[in-house]
């Protein structure tokens, strides 16, 4: 039987945010490094030993139950406008040609990584639907966790979230986050609609359609 978790999916879909649950659950699954329990990682997606933090899907034996953990198009595709130069790389790397204007990039990013993240994974859950409940792959694991206990573990991990909004305010004046980034992350955080459908559909209609069609068929309301 399996023994350990890697959790995948996008950039910006909450991965961090899910180790750290399941670290207050007393489970050692570390943001994109390897803990005893496992791995939550956006990187693990290419087959390759060695990803741009951590490891890489090659390092996955039978001994994990692989999920996908999806979060809202809108907001993923939004914040992932805020990804470094670093992790752009290791994403075109392993990537279909992607575009120069930055939101058309994420949109693509968005469709292509949740295709072969839930094609990897044996589970694929919304974000959204974990505040009161774990995801069905816990009980693969033997890792039956009651409701009541991990909505107290949820709730202490969003304490200690890595949001949107701390990001901008550490990549300031930081060296290792180029004045761009810095700048996307800012003018992101300080936007005053969120990213709609609308806008999307001016970028890229087609592109759009298909990421309203997958985000359906994973049960958003689009």
């Amino acid at each position: 039987m399996a023994s350990k978790i890697a959790v995948t999916g996008t950039g910006r879909s909450g991965t961090n945010f899910f180790a750290i649950v399941l670290t207050e659950l007393g489970r050692d699954v570390k943001h994109e490094a390897m803990g005893s329990d496992g791995i939550a990682s956006w990187c693990i997606v290419p087959n390759v030993k060695d990803a741009v933090y951590g490891p890489g899907g090659a390092v996955l034996t039978d001994d994990f139950v692989i999920g996908h953990q999806v979060r809202n198009p809108l907001k993923t595709i939004g914040s992932l406008t805020t990804f470094n130069r670093t992790s752009w790389r290791y994403v075109s790397e392993h990537s279909p040609s992607l575009p120069n204007k930055i939101t058309h990039r994420a949109m693509v990013h968005w469709l292509d990584w949740n295709i072969r993240a839930a094609d990897m994974s044996s589970h694929t859950w919304r974000l959204e639907n974990i505040a009161e409940a774990a995801p069905s792959i816990l009980k693969d694991l033997g890792w039956d966790v009651e409701d009541e206990v991990w909505a107290k573990a949820y709730e202490r991990a969003r304490h200690e979230a890595n949001t949107g909004a701390s990001r901008a305010t550490n990549s300031l004046f930081n060296p290792k986050v180029g004045p761009i980034t810095q700048w996307r992350r800012f003018r992101y955080n300080n936007r005053k609609h969120p990213v709609s459908w609308a806008e999307l559909e001016k970028i890229d209609a087609l592109l759009t359609q298909e990421i309203q069609d997958f985000a359906h068929a994973l049960g958003y309301d689009v």
